[in-house]
């Protein structure tokens, strides 16, 4: 069931890190020397710079507790909770995941960058995850690593995480917000319909794509054909050598991850500082086969993600980057359009809808724009369906109006006595 325990940050790891860096930075950068230059410095110098690159780009988590909801095999999941000064009555808690690469900074970075502080100052306890691998997130075994697959996450993390938000919280039910892998997790969870499914109340999806077999031909499909990378590269350790000289060389790389016009290059350093991580060899061999299949199949081949779209029913918001390379709006609209929610919305973050920047991936959630642009969509949609509905009965309403009548009436019928009354005594 455990995998060997694999200590990432070791010279190999880190020799390898070296070599792929390099690579791309000569492979796509516009000005390949000087940039591969100063990795080589920032690598071979990185002990001595990680204090000023702390002080420079560090992090603190802005949410007022942290939770652990265990799973059944091992894993302590971490729930950053942001707990509103004055809660709405009637809302629904809020469970805000991250996607694949990253802990929960992705997502919840500072108070200009966060959709779990803007939904807290609007009355909704909002539990921000970092999945299994990740953040705060540890496993109880000796070795506090196991190699895990997407069909974890969903069999075991999601239901944890709701059933230990419902235990905190009291309420019956809760709204999920997934930003990319982040949501589709609860596609899964809901398709396949496993135990607490029926707690969620209503879903929003931040770039989820239904599908990921365009990706063949992105350079995630390049990647995909040397799955031993996946192995070789320590993410997290190039994400934090690199973190004070990204978005200052504008690659294709970073043209694909992000907009310069909607995620300011501030914001990008400290997002791979603090929020890059390293994928699981499971999750990427896993991401792998789905890209290479063009379908998206549980480990053991019993299951078609594809086919939970038509069993999800509850409110759903698709919100979709329409500048997007990682989940175009297309394999956004994918899920929209299978969905058989009746309650249902898609909205496309562009131009087109009258904003004036075309988002992308990263930007939906760590846009400067996006406190404006998306986060009230969201807010507008948990005040609709993501609240309880006092049942009102029918004939306590026909109850109410006849006994206001008779009470009007009798009050009609005094006046008017007293009003003779008076009359009689002025004459």
């Amino acid at each position: 069931m455990f995998g060997p325990y694999r200590k990432r940050k070791n010279p190999l790891y880190i020799l390898t890190s070296i070599v792929i860096i390099l690579l791309l930075a000569v492979v796509t950068g516009s000005v390949a020397i000087l940039a591969a230059g100063v990795l080589i410095v920032l690598v071979v110098f990185y002990p001595l710079f990680s204090f000023l690159w702390d002080r420079l780009y560090g992090l603190e988590d802005i949410a007022d507790q942290v939770f652990h909801a265990h799973t059944d095999d091992g894993w302590n999941i971490a729930m950053h909770f942001h707990r509103p000064r004055y809660p709405k009555p009637g809302a629904y808690p809020v469970i805000l995941s991250h996607g694949i690469a990253v802990n929960k900074f992705g997502v919840d970075m500072d108070r200009a960058h966060s959709l779990a502080y803007f939904l807290k100052q609007n009355g909704y306890p909002v539990f921000v995850l970092s999945l299994r691998g990740v953040g705060k997130s540890y496993h109880s075994s000796r070795y506090g690593y196991r190699d895990f697959c997407f069909d974890d996450i969903v069999e075991n993390d999601v239901p944890a995480v709701i059933q230990k938000v419902k235990q905190l919280t009291g309420t019956p039910r809760v709204n999920w917000i997934g930003h990319s892998m982040g949501a589709m997790i609860a596609y899964g969870f809901l398709g396949r319909q496993l135990p607490g499914h029926e707690s969620i109340s209503t879903l929003t999806s931040l770039g989820g794509p239904g599908r990921i077999d365009h990706a063949r031909t992105t350079i995630w499909g390049a990647l995909s054909k040397y799955p031993w990378l996946s192995q070789m590269l320590d993410l997290k350790f190039g994400a934090q050598v690199v973190s004070p000289i990204t978005g200052r060389f504008i690659t294709p790389i970073e043209e694909l991850v992000y907009n310069k016009e909607v995620v300011n290059s501030a914001t990008i350093r400290r997002m791979m500082k603090n929020g890059v991580e390293n994928i699981a060899p499971g999750l990427a061999l896993q991401f792998i086969d789905w890209i290479k299949s063009g379908n998206e199949f549980t480990k053991d081949g019993s299951y078609n993600y594809r086919d939970s779209f038509p069993k999800i029913t509850l409110p759903a918001l698709f919100i979709a980057g329409a500048r997007d390379h990682i989940a175009s709006r297309d394999v956004v609209k994918f899920a929209f359009d299978k969905t058989a929610s009746k309650a249902k919305e898609f909205h496309v973050m562009g131009r087109e809808e009258g904003i004036p920047v075309d988002y992308c991936h990263t930007g939906l959630v760590l846009g400067d724009r996006a406190v404006l642009d998306v986060f009230p969509i969201i807010l507008d949609w948990l005040n609709t369906y993501g609240c309880e509905v006092k049942k009102i009965y029918f004939w306590k309403v026909i109850y109410n109006k006849f006994k206001n009548r008779r009470r009007q009436k009798k009050t009609n019928v005094r006046k008017q006595q007293d009003r003779k009354y008076r009359d009689v005594i002025s004459s």
